[in-house]
């Protein structure tokens, strides 16, 4: 018997969280917070101590399960290195201070570098693991990665390796045939796990309710190649806009950057601990692209952009979602030293992440660039998570005996028991709708 808890990311996208047991063990897998939460407190966020932070809806609320299980977990295995995956890592983990974390390198990293802006310590032992590798928890529990793609670097599928059967659980992934860096997933591993038998398969839902396919990350360099390369653009600014955590889109732009003859300069702190984590893991290499963090660089790099002429340059930034202490939202409100001007550029190269804060945030910022006669290029972007029909694909290849959607609203999983539904699966018996704080019994 397997029993499942839904700590969190099954009422909401984000603050992810899945306890799984077997009879006195326990693994968690991911620990995420909600991102959008945090928004309203700028650079205040991660000062909040954990009780104001779950107060806010911030953190997966893990109180019920520490008490009953806390003391028999054996492992904190993480996907990937975004924050509603791994961002609670440093105020929750602790908790569970016997029980090592398993990610791949680059998360690894990327929650190292948590560690030292939060001046967080984990106690917890680190377990670094390879997308394609198995590592043997104990005699009855083993944690296999298989290689996914996803947007960012070194995202794995964790298949648990029980004696009652294999666990998936895949937040998140998509299936990109022509990824810029690395393979595509591995199919070959996913079906073999479908022919040896899987007992349960927990996906998440984020994109589930977009028909058809989720297209390669192939498709944006082409388009920003398209729009950069044949833009009348010669005397103007340019500036870039998309998630820190995207390491290879940020490559591909610095490349298409010096291709246009212009110098790409990086900026934000976020957008530095994930291109250093890269470049530690030894995995796409940032070390000849200036990234300007600190307050004294980036002063620096504005005097130089004013000095040596605005259409020298490519600035590449957070701010796509408007956030209000993001560097971009800090110079369409003219607080910064280097302002922008009447047919300057901005493309932002995502989408709107689809809460109320940051449609908001969104609809603002684009409209104070409007407002300063800034040519604007929207969504120049492909998602990381899969659509409908890829999710069809995976169930097919894994062939789960149940099938648990996650990583979404309810409307959702709802969504995603309708596809379950399509393919032969019955709600309530082997098709299952939890929310945060439900717990489920399989066999």
């Amino acid at each position: 018997m397997i029993e499942l808890w839904a700590v969190g990311g099954y009422s909401e996208i984000g603050k992810n969280l899945t306890a799984i047991r077997y009879k006195d063990e326990v693994i968690i897998f991911d620990m995420g917070i909600d991102v959008s939460k945090l928004i309203s407190y700028e650079g205040e966020a991660w000062k909040l101590n954990s009780r104001k932070l779950l107060n806010i809806g911030a953190l997966p609320d893990d109180t019920q399960m520490r008490r009953e299980w806390g003391g028999m977990v054996k492992a904190i295995i993480c996907t990937h290195g975004h924050l509603d995956h791994i961002g609670a890592i440093t105020k929750l983990a602790n908790n569970y201070r016997n029980a090592p974390i398993i990610a791949t390198p680059f998360t690894i990293e990327v929650i190292r570098n948590q560690e030292k802006d939060q001046k967080a310590r984990l106690e917890n032992k680190i377990i670094k693991l390879n997308p394609g590798s198995i590592f043997k928890i104990n005699k009855d529990l083993t944690v296999e990665f298989v290689y996914a793609t996803h947007s960012t670097l070194q995202t794995a599928m964790i298949a648990l390796h029980t004696p009652e059967g294999v666990i998936m659980y895949t937040n998140d992934w998509k299936f990109d045939d022509n990824p810029t860096f690395g393979k595509k997933s591995d199919y070959a591993t996913l079906k073999k796990l479908g022919k040896q038998g899987v007992l349960a398969l927990i996906s998440d839902s984020t994109r589930i309710d977009h028909y058809g396919r989720t297209f390669s990350e192939s498709l944006v360099k082409e388009m920003l190649k398209d729009l950069l390369l044949n833009l009348k653009h010669e005397d103007k600014l340019i500036v870039l806009t998309t998630f820190a955590s995207h390491c290879a889109r940020i490559r591909n732009m610095v490349d298409i950057a010096k291709k246009m003859g212009r110098t790409p300069i990086i900026f934000g702190r976020s957008m530095r601990n994930y291109l250093d984590a890269s470049t530690r893991a030894k995995l796409i290499n940032f070390k000849d692209t200036e990234i300007a963090s600190y307050k004294d660089e980036v002063s620096a790099a504005f005097e130089r952009i004013e000095k040596v002429g605005r259409k020298k340059f490519i600035l590449i930034m957070t701010g796509n979602q408007g956030e209000p202490d993001a560097m971009l939202s800090k110079m369409a409100r003219n607080e910064l030293d280097l302002r922008f001007q009447k047919g300057d550029v901005v493309v932002f190269c995502s989408e709107t992440i689809p809460t109320p804060i940051c449609e908001a945030n969104r609809g603002n910022i684009e409209k104070q660039l409007r407002d300063k006669g800034v040519r604007l290029f929207l969504d120049v972007h492909v998602s990381g998570h899969a659509s409908r029909e890829d999710h069809r694909d995976l169930l097919k290849m894994v062939k789960p005996k149940h099938y648990i959607p996650s990583h979404g609203t309810l409307q959702k999983l709802a969504s995603a028991v309708e596809l379950a539904i399509e393919e032969g699966y019955k709600l309530g018996e082997n098709a299952h709708l939890l929310q945060d704080g439900q717990r489920l019994k399989i066999s």
